[in-house]
């Protein structure tokens, strides 16, 4: 009962409002393990459930959004929280790129409308701000000017080296790019797809719900990479790979998890643990030198690169910035915790970021030498939640809310 936020004060209960717990790491785990039920709470008519998924709000207002992530049943309360990213990065943005308005209510109960005109620190601090400022409880969305559509024109290019791969992601906009590289070869082979829809059909057609289920089987030794199991199945990948053009539907093209993809499918006990950092355009020289120290000691099973860009900076924990996102998977039996420290330093020096909606390893003192604004953000959330009673495990973990 969203009431229960009235009592809160009395009994200093820590919670945490969650979509369908699609991260990673432990952003979207409330630190008591207690969360309140806004599923039956009687909103406001003129806005959106934050409950509702990403692809059945396309589906239903035909209004394709911009930021789409990797997974079709991302709730709306969590995209806005985590400000996910998607392929159309170098032109689109992230999720706040969408928002017009957020009712929040506050953890002493009141609830503020808080948008760019209005209580903006407090929007910009709620968007990206893995639901540490209270409860997302309704959104109003623009209507984008981007085509929807059920099919897509994909082109697929390979290569050997990142600076060539940098070099042939598009730029133009309704075009979606996202690459593949193997970590396991040497010379970082890899495939880059690139999309736009196709718009030559009927609007019966064009708009179409999509929905997948996900297979909960695993076999370990592959990503164990054991009798060079992963590295066989990449190479094979690679070869199978040409430069023509076919037609995808629009879930296979923004949400590709198939079996291999999906890396908890191919490790023991179904545990992964994803790096996923940003650096920006002026470091990507100097991406080859991260991914070296990123996976020295370490046993990389997949590998993906997007462009991302922001329009302006803004006063939240969103890791998006003009540059290249990386996201890697490892198997969590075998993680180096000691090793990677070592990346964070050069990453740090590199003004890069981790995304923290992933994140399962950062350390506070690594966390406030990358988000330099911080400080900045802290006073919006302590004014917002002075009894600190919106708290995650990752919050907790980094001391973002120690007051």
């Amino acid at each position: 009962d969203i009431n229960w936020l009235k009592k809160l004060p009395e009994d200093e209960s820590k919670i945490l409002i969650f979509g369908n717990n699609n991260s990673y790491g432990d952003a979207s785990i409330p630190l008591e393990n207690q969360t309140i039920n806004i599923e039956n709470l009687n909103r406001d008519m003129y806005y959106l459930s934050p409950l509702v998924n990403l692809d059945k709000y396309m589906y239903e207002n035909k209004n394709m959004l911009y930021g789409i992530p990797g997974k079709n049943n991302v709730t709306l309360g969590g995209a806005v929280a985590s400000d996910v990213h998607g392929k159309d990065g170098i032109w689109g943005g992230s999720f706040i790129e969408n928002i017009n308005e957020v009712s929040l209510i506050l953890p002493n109960g009141d609830k503020v409308i808080c948008s760019e005109n209005k209580n903006k620190e407090l929007f910009e601090a709620t968007c990206g701000g893995y639901g540490l400022t209270g409860a997302i409880v309704g959104l109003k969305l623009k209507q984008s000017p981007l085509i929807y559509s059920s099919n897509y024109q994909v082109i697929s290019k390979k290569g050997h080296g990142l600076n060539k791969l940098l070099s042939s992601f598009p730029e133009s906009e309704n075009q979606y790019a996202v690459a593949w590289v193997d970590l396991l070869s040497e010379s970082y082979k890899w495939v880059i797809e690139i999309s736009q829809p196709i718009t030559s059909m009927s609007k019966k057609e064009i708009f179409k719900e999509h929905t997948s289920k996900e297979l909960n089987i695993s076999v370990p030794f592959i990503g164990d990479n054991k009798f060079k199991s992963m590295k066989r199945i990449n190479s094979t990948y690679f070869y199978l790979k040409n430069n023509k053009e076919k037609v995808k539907k629009f879930k296979d093209t923004f949400y590709p998890l198939g079996f291999f993809s999906n890396t908890k499918n191919i490790v023991k006990n179904r545990k992964i643990i994803q790096i996923q950092f940003s650096i920006a355009e002026e470091y990507e020289t100097k991406l080859s030198e991260l991914l070296e120290l990123l996976i020295h000691k370490q046993n990389p099973i997949l590998c993906s690169i997007k462009r991302i860009s922001t329009k302006k900076k803004r006063l939240n924990l969103s890791f998006v910035q003009n540059g290249w996102t990386v996201a890697v998977d490892f198997p969590e039996i075998n993680f180096d915790h000691t090793s990677v420290r070592k990346f964070y330093i050069k990453l740090i020096e590199m003004e890069g970021k981790i995304y923290l909606a992933k994140d399962s390893t950062l350390l506070p003192s690594e966390f406030k030498e990358m988000y330099t604004q911080y400080e900045e953000w802290k006073k919006v959330v302590k004014k917002a939640d002075p009894l600190n009673i919106f708290q995650s495990k990752m919050s907790y973990r980094l001391d973002l809310k120690k007051w």
